[in-house]
């Protein structure tokens, strides 16, 4: 699909919203129970990896996680790089473009066939 320059701005600012609302919601401290936590070897056992990201049960992300420490990501129609790492046991992300460079850390926990973080949830793609 090609996008008008005009579609294509309009596309990357909602993109940036939405990855600003999800390191909003990465920093909020999760309610939950201490045993229900991966440990950093668990986390560290999850990737490199496919997976497909659900973020606040409104859009997908699909990522590939590298075993050298890139990453890439396509939403909506936009794709970015970056760059992961497992930091005290959280998983953390540092886009490109997306969420401004900054990077972002969640601790994840196991729910069913899905692992979750604070405001996404992803399952192997």
């Amino acid at each position: 699909m090609c996008l008008s320059h005009n579609q294509g701005r309009k596309t990357g600012a909602i993109m940036n919203k939405i990855l600003a609302l999800t390191a909003l919601l990465l920093g909020v401290t999760a309610n939950t129970a201490e045993a229900d936590t991966l440990s950093h070897k668990e986390v560290r056992n999850l990737f490199p990896g496919r997976y497909i990201v659900n973020v606040m049960g409104t859009y997908e992300v699909r990522v590939n996680m590298r075993a050298n420490g890139l990453v890439t990501g396509t939403a909506a129609g936009e794709r970015d790089t970056g760059r992961w790492s497992i930091e005290g046991g959280k998983l953390c992300i540092a886009w490109s473009t997306w969420n401004n460079g900054r990077k972002d850390c969640s601790v994840l926990q196991r729910d069913g066939n899905r692992v979750r973080g604070r405001g996404f949830w992803f399952t192997a793609a």
